[in-house]
């Protein structure tokens, strides 16, 4: 996979990736932890902490998951895993897609 240039990225992606590492942050520090004792408990390491606390683009999205669990923040594990209020999810639900997509094969030349 090809590393992306945070200068590419959409403003509004950029932002929503800071404002979680704010979040985190805040909740980290109203609950008395630091990096270390957080990082532990997230089973990541602490550079990778403060790579998402940061805002950094190339976190993984299980490291933020794994942060969120440790800190127990359930609005934001809610807003970012709930379906129940995406009406285009729904509506796929109720309409039994397939669970995957085949890709199209490439035609040999």
């Amino acid at each position: 996979m090809r590393a992306r240039d945070p200068l590419s990225e959409p403003f509004e992606v950029t932002q929503f990736v800071a404002e979680v590492g704010t979040r985190i942050r805040v909740q980290r520090l109203a609950r008395g932890l630091s990096q270390a004792d957080l990082a532990e408990r997230a089973d990541i390491s602490r550079q990778t902490l403060m790579a998402i606390e940061a805002g950094a683009l190339s976190t993984r999205f299980a490291d933020v998951a794994r942060v969120l669990w440790a800190l127990d923040d359930v609005s934001l594990q809610g807003a970012l895993a709930s379906a129940t209020e995406d009406e285009a999810y729904q509506d796929a639900v109720r309409s039994r897609l397939p669970r995957f997509k085949r890709r199209a094969k490439k035609e040999s030349a």
